[in-house]
């Protein structure tokens, strides 16, 4: 019994660490249309020169709810697709987008020893001026996943169009993740010496926001890396979701899926 414990122990730690690590993939293993979802795939130009690949869809009955889904850094966006579905039951238009390196966006060397790269935040700025630009879109909503997540706190507390933010398992500060990265993986992480400050969760995301009407951390308690304990650092945050089921952040959304989506839908919904 003690070593199933220790197996299942180091089962979470393992992946725990794929979902904190940057492992792009070029290839979609599925795109939405082998599941019938219509959708617009365009590309987006960001300021520095780089191109990356989008995928819009159209909510079923008309509304300017938009959600934009920034991917966790493992893989690429198609491993969001049955999310995308969610949101788009749930009433909201979806954005979802490639980092550069990932899918069919720019190339772009990502060394899986660096935490995160300051690019992604180009990224992400640059889909966000492309809805505003493009679809006149001056209010939305953004959801992120591990990496995805703590960029969606940096960059969405920084746009004033920001209305809510959704972060599950989201990183906090770079220094307190390459030490929490040493202390309980042994494993030395680059910070990159470019990342503005003001992008860290734990000083984007404060009370000093009047455009952001919530920001809703989703967190396992079994998570090695990241749990509600964490989510204290972070002063901006206005509502926790704990699911407990879940062995570790990277399984959030599939240990209840229902439970999952009734707990994004409310808060999102809420005035």
């Amino acid at each position: 019994m003690k070593s199933l414990k220790i197996s299942v122990f180091l089962l979470m730690i393992f992946a725990s660490q794929l979902a904190l690590a940057l492992n792009p993939s070029k290839e979609y293993k599925v795109k939405p249309d082998k599941y019938g979802m219509t959708y617009k795939e365009e590309k987006v130009s960001t300021k520095d020169g780089a191109t990356l690949n989008g995928w819009f869809f159209d909510a079923p009955r008309k509304t300017t709810n938009w959600v934009v889904i920034s991917a966790s850094g493992d893989g690429n966006m198609a491993d969001n697709i049955e999310i995308a579905g969610q949101f788009l039951s749930a009433g909201w238009n979806v954005c979802m987008y490639d980092y550069r390196g990932y899918g069919a966006s720019s190339d772009f060397k990502v060394d899986t020893d660096v935490y995160i790269y300051p690019q992604f935040i180009n990224d992400l700025n640059a889909v966000l001026d492309y809805l505003r630009k493009t679809r006149a879109i001056t209010r939305f909503d953004l959801y992120g996943l591990n990496i995805g997540a703590g960029l969606s706190m940096g960059v969405g507390a920084n746009r004033v169009e920001t209305r809510k933010i959704i972060a599950d398992g989201p990183w906090t500060g770079l220094e307190q993740m390459k030490k929490k990265m040493k202390d309980k993986m042994g494993k030395d992480v680059i910070i990159p010496f470019g990342y503005d400050k003001n992008y860290e969760p734990i000083y984007a995301i404060d009370k000093a926001r009047p455009h952001l009407k919530g920001v809703l951390a989703i967190v396992s308690p079994q998570d090695p890396m990241i749990t509600p304990v964490d989510m204290k650092q972070i002063s901006g945050i206005t509502d926790n979701y704990i699911v407990k089921a879940s062995p570790n952040n990277a399984s959030n959304f599939s240990t209840d899926k229902n439970a999952y989506f009734e707990k994004v839908s409310k808060f999102l919904n809420q005035q």
